[in-house]
């Protein structure tokens, strides 16, 4: 057996070894390259799996259930937005009136002042011109008629 041995190991360095036939120094790439050439692969890997895991929903119908919510939710969001869309013209409008019973509260509380002060300005008048009757009864009841 030690005779095929080193019949073994003869032939190994032949094919092998510094003595081999035909031999061919290459240079190693750039770490750069060997870095691009890494990233396009695991980059097209990942394409293939997404497109595969899309390709299989797409036909397997694994998402039927998902399908269905999702549709019921859009249809839900569409009627919220509706309505939000309503009560949004709704509180411009209400908005609006309490602007105006605003304003028409502010012009009669003016004229409520303004009647007030005319109400006083008259009862002044009328306390002077009661005066003034008085004033004038009794300078007349004095005098004796002829």
């Amino acid at each position: 057996m030690p005779i095929a041995t080193a019949f073994l190991r003869r032939r190994f360095r032949g094919q092998f070894g510094i003595s081999a036939s035909r031999m061919t120094v290459t240079t190693r790439p750039p770490w750069w390259a060997r870095g691009a050439a890494l990233t396009a692969l695991v980059a097209s890997i990942g394409g293939i799996a997404w497109w595969a895991f899309d390709f299989g929903q797409l036909f397997g119908r694994v998402n039927h259930p998902i399908d269905a919510r999702i549709t019921a939710a859009e249809s839900e969001n569409a009627r919220l937005r509706n309505d939000a869309s309503v009560l949004r013209i709704r509180n411009t409008e209400l908005e609006s009136d309490l602007a105006m019973s605003r304003g028409a509260e502010q012009a009669i509380s003016r004229q409520v002042a303004e009647l007030a002060a005319e109400n006083a300005r008259l009862k002044e008048e009328a306390s002077l011109l009661k005066r003034l009757v008085v004033d004038a009864g009794q300078q007349s009841g004095g005098r004796k008629p002829r």
